[in-house]
């Protein structure tokens, strides 16, 4: 992958770090827009069974690891 592209199955299971570097769990699942077939949400675990939406505007950079705008306590709010 490469040029902006990146498979689902590539980003499912990287870890996700809030804007301060606290580690929040993984990357579960996607939610997928299929009029266009873009990536919208990343459902991320955070804690043994819950699970959290985090919209794609709420993600600063996605590389090895998935950085987000927001802090661990807005996500979990």
């Amino acid at each position: 992958s490469g040029g902006g592209c990146m498979l689902i199955s590539e980003a499912i299971r990287k870890e996700v770090f809030d804007k301060n570097a606290n580690k929040v769990e993984k990357v579960a699942d996607a939610n997928t827009d299929v009029s266009n077939w873009t990536i919208n949400q990343f459902i991320v675990k955070s804690g043994v069974i819950k699970k959290v939406v985090i919209e794609i505007d709420e993600i600063e950079k996605i590389g090895d690891k998935v950085f987000l705008k927001i802090t661990k306590d807005e996500i979990e709010k």
